[in-house]
Formats: structure tokens, C-alpha cells, sequence
């Protein structure tokens, strides 16, 4: 067996590193700032897939059932000494749930207005940018301005807009037969 000298490939040059923009610098200090708010509810409970299939189980009753359950079990002495309902700890996470319910509507405003602030940014910058490729193709129509072509041709490739996908007509999916149509006789054979 011969040895055959394969070429070497030159080690790529890693990139330098990035200079932190201004905004990542007020997210950075943002998610500070959220993350000591984090730390500062009591008991936070990360969402884990363990303990997820538990809390569906449960969650869909309603808030009442514990209100009701706390008066019952502090009414009837034979309901406390089972010892198998905590008054207190349900009086306390009944509590925490409706304090903290105008957190939750906050936050979610929070991400609704965040994404929509991100979304607003790109939609004004994409507008600026299609107005620029309309600009480029016509200067680039210009056999002197070459280098402008080019850069037209690399603005189309990337005015892709992702489509929704459709189904065809006359197309079912997989496994499912199509309904017979009313308007149209059985085809026979």
C-alpha cells in the first residue's frame, strides 16, 4: 500500500471577537435586572418536563376548589385531624397565586411588546431596504456600475419571503382519503 500525500488544508483564522453594540449592553444589563427580579419570588419553580406532566394534572381546577377546601378542613375537626391538608401552606400558595397573577399579565405584555418592538424595527428596516434594492436595479441597469449588478443580484437571492405552506388542491394528506365531491358523479370502471 502506497501512502498517498493528501494536501493539508490551511487552519481557518478564528474571527475576531465582536464589539458589544449598545443595545447588547442594555440587554445585558437588562437580564440583570430580570434575573434579580426572578430571585426575588419565593419558591420559583423552573418549568421541567418531570414535574410538568404533575401540574397539567392538576392546574385546570378551579381557584375555588381551595378556598372551599380551607373553610371545610378549619370547620370540621374530624377534616384537620387527618393531617393530610396543609391549611396554611394552601392559604399561602392561594395567596402567592393571586399576587402574583398582575405579574404574570405584566410579563406577558412585556413579551408581547418586546417582540412586537423587534418586529416594528425590522419591518421599517426591511421597507428602507426593499426601497434600496429598487434604487440598486436601476443603477445597476448601468453597464459602468458593475459592482452595484452584483450586489442587486446578492439583494435578490435574499428577498426571499418565507411562505406559508398550503395545501394543493387535490392533495390529501398522508393516510386520509379525500371526501367524494357532491357536485361531481362517481366515477366508475
Amino acid at each position: 500500500m502506497t501512502d498517498i500525500p493528501v494536501p493539508s488544508v490551511p487552519p481557518v483564522a478564528p474571527e475576531p471577537p465582536r464589539t458589544p453594540s449598545p443595545y447588547d449592553l442594555t440587554a445585558a444589563q437588562f437580564l440583570a435586572a430580570f434575573n434579580s427580579a426572578i430571585a426575588l419570588i419565593p419558591a420559583f419553580v423552573p418549568k421541567h418536563p418531570e414535574t410538568a406532566k404533575f401540574v397539567r394534572r392538576y392546574v385546570s381546577f378551579s381557584d375555588d376548589l381551595i378556598t372551599s377546601t380551607i373553610a371545610a378542613v378549619e370547620a370540621n375537626p374530624e377534616l384537620a385531624v387527618v393531617k393530610k391538608f396543609d391549611v396554611d401552606k394552601a392559604r399561602a400558595n392561594d395567596q402567592f397565586m393571586t399576587a402574583y397573577r398582575t405579574v404574570i399579565d405584566a410579563v406577558a405584555e412585556l413579551e408581547a411588546n418586546l417582540k412586537f418592538t423587534c418586529q416594528a424595527r425590522k419591518a421599517e428596516t426591511i421597507a428602507d431596504c426593499l426601497q434600496m434594492f429598487a434604487i440598486a436595479k436601476g443603477i445597476g441597469r448601468d453597464p459602468s456600475s458593475a459592482s452595484v449588478a452584483v450586489h442587486v443580484e446578492n439583494m435578490k437571492r435574499d428577498l426571499k419571503r418565507p411562505r406559508k405552506k398550503t395545501a394543493k388542491a387535490g392533495k390529501t394528506p398522508a393516510g386520509k382519503t379525500p371526501a367524494p365531491d357532491p357536485t361531481k358523479p362517481p366515477v366508475t370502471q
